[in-house]
C-alpha cells in the first residue's frame, strides 16, 4: 500500500499553534489519525496571530510555518510578497495542493489566493462568522479587512473550489453566494473526545463553574459575572474559573466587570493556558457556562468551546442562540436559558447546586450529543472526502 502523502495543505488566516478556538478547529480537522501520513501541513501566519511562536519561520509539531507582518498598508505589500513565496515553495509535485483559508477573501489574502489558484492549488474556505454583523473594530485596519471581506464575498465561487461552514445560518448564506457554482458543506464544531476521560464525580466541597474562550461582547461575560455574584451571596461553596485570551480592549472591559463584582475574590481568572493545562483544568470543573448574547453576530456562528464542555460529561448551561437549540434539549442534555438573562443563569446554577446528581445526569446526555454530532474523527473524515472530491 502506498503510504506517501496525498495532500499538501497550506493553512492561511489562522495559526495552528495559538490554542484558541480557531486554531483548535483547524487542528481537530487536519491533524488527526484520519490524515496521518497522508497530509503535509504548512501554515502562513500573520504576526497578529503568532502567539506562542518565538521565531519567524521553522517547523513546529510537524508543521512548516512562516510568520508575516501585515500590520499596515505598507507592510501588507511585503507580507503578500513573502506569502506568495511561501505558497510557491510549499507547492508539491507529487500531492494534491490545497489552500485551507480560514474565513473570507479580504484585502490581506486576495492576491495570495489568486496566485495559489493560478499555480494549481485547490482552495477551500472555512467560514465561521457572518462579517456583515461584525461591529467591534480595534482599528482602521480591522475595519478595512471586514469591509473588503463583504465586498469580495461574491468572488468566493470564482476563486474557491469548496466552502465549509460552521453553522446552518452560514450554510444557507454561502449556498446562496455560491449559487451551485461550487459546493458548500456544513462542518459544525468539533471535539477530540480523547481529551475527556469519563470519570465518576464525587460531590465536591467547592463547585467549580467554568468559562473558557474569548471575552468579546458576543460572549456575555458581563451577565455571567453578575449571575455568579448573586449566586455567591447565597452559596459559599462556589468558584468561577475563567480562561482564555482577550484583546487589550476586551481585557480592560473584563477587568472592569471583575472590579465591580463583590465576588471578585472567588473569581479565578487564569488567563491563557497551554493545551495540556487547559484540558487538565477543564476536566476538574463541574458546571460549564456558554453565555453568548442574542446579537446577530452571535446567532450566526456556533460557539466552538461548547463541544468541549459537553465532552466533559458534566452539566452545561447554554444560551438559546444560533444552532445550539438544534442539538440540545433543556433539562435533558443541557440547561438552556434566555440570552442576557442574569436571573435565568443564576437560577440554572442554583438548580445544579441544589441537585448535584443532575450535574452528571445531564452531563452524561450532553456527552452523548458530543459523541454523536461533534466527534472530530468523523468530521475529519468528511473533510478528507472533500479534499478528494475537489
Amino acid at each position: 500500500m502506498d503510504s506517501s502523502p496525498k495532500f499538501n495543505v497550506v493553512v492561511i488566516g489562522v495559526s495552528c499553534f495559538d490554542g484558541m478556538a480557531s486554531s483548535i478547529r483547524v487542528r481537530n480537522l487536519l491533524d488527526t489519525e484520519i490524515f496521518k501520513n497522508s497530509v503535509i501541513l504548512n501554515n502562513l501566519i500573520y504576526k497578529v496571530d503568532a502567539h506562542g511562536l518565538d521565531k519567524k519561520r521553522g517547523v513546529q509539531k510537524g508543521i512548516t510555518f512562516l510568520v508575516v507582518n501585515a500590520s499596515s498598508i505598507l507592510s501588507l505589500f511585503s507580507a503578500t510578497w513573502q506569502g506568495i513565496g511561501f505558497i510557491r515553495k510549499s507547492k508539491s509535485k507529487s500531492c494534491k495542493n490545497i489552500i485551507y483559508n480560514y474565513q473570507y477573501i479580504d484585502i490581506k489574502n486576495i492576491l495570495l489566493l489568486l496566485y495559489a489558484r493560478l499555480v494549481g492549488y485547490k482552495i477551500v474556505f472555512d467560514i465561521v462568522e457572518d462579517n456583515k454583523y461584525y461591529t467591534t473594530f480595534v482599528n482602521l485596519k480591522s475595519k478595512l479587512k471586514i469591509a473588503t471581506s463583504i465586498k469580495f464575498l461574491k468572488l468566493t465561487p470564482r476563486i474557491g473550489h469548496h466552502v465549509i461552514t460552521i453553522s446552518h445560518h452560514l450554510l444557507t448564506m454561502m449556498t446562496k453566494v455560491c449559487s451551485d457554482k461550487i459546493s458548500v458543506s456544513l462542518i459544525p464544531i468539533t471535539v477530540n473526545l480523547d481529551r475527556f476521560p469519563i470519570e465518576s464525580m464525587k460531590t465536591p466541597t467547592t463547585f467549580k463553574i467554568f468559562y473558557g474562550g474569548s471575552f468579546g461582547l458576543k460572549d456575555g461575560i458581563e451577565y455571567l459575572i453578575k449571575a455568579f455574584g448573586k449566586l455567591s451571596e447565597k452559596n459559599k461553596n462556589v468558584e468561577l474559573v475563567m480562561t482564555g485570551r482577550a484583546s487589550e480592549e476586551d481585557f480592560q472591559t473584563l477587568k472592569g466587570y471583575l472590579g465591580e463584582s463583590d465576588a471578585s475574590e472567588i473569581i479565578n481568572h487564569l488567563g491563557f493556558l497551554d493545551d495540556d493545562l487547559y484540558y487538565e483544568t477543564l476536566n476538574t470543573c463541574h458546571i460549564f457556562c456558554m453565555t453568548r448574547t442574542n446579537s446577530k453576530f452571535a446567532n450566526a456562528g456556533f460557539p466552538f468551546k461548547l463541544g468541549e464542555f459537553l465532552a466533559t460529561g458534566k452539566a452545561v448551561i447554554a444560551t438559546k442562540v444560533g444552532d445550539i437549540p438544534n442539538y440540545l434539549k433543556h433539562g435533558k442534555n443541557a440547561l438552556l436559558i434566555t440570552p442576557e438573562s442574569v436571573s435565568e443563569l443564576e437560577k440554572a446554577l442554583q438548580y445544579l447546586l441544589n441537585n448535584p446528581e443532575k450535574i452528571t445526569a445531564i452531563g452524561k446526555e450532553g456527552r452523548l450529543v458530543a459523541e454523536k454530532n461533534f466527534d472530530t474523527y468523523s468530521w475529519s473524515s468528511r473533510l478528507k472526502d472533500i479534499f478528494e472530491s475537489i
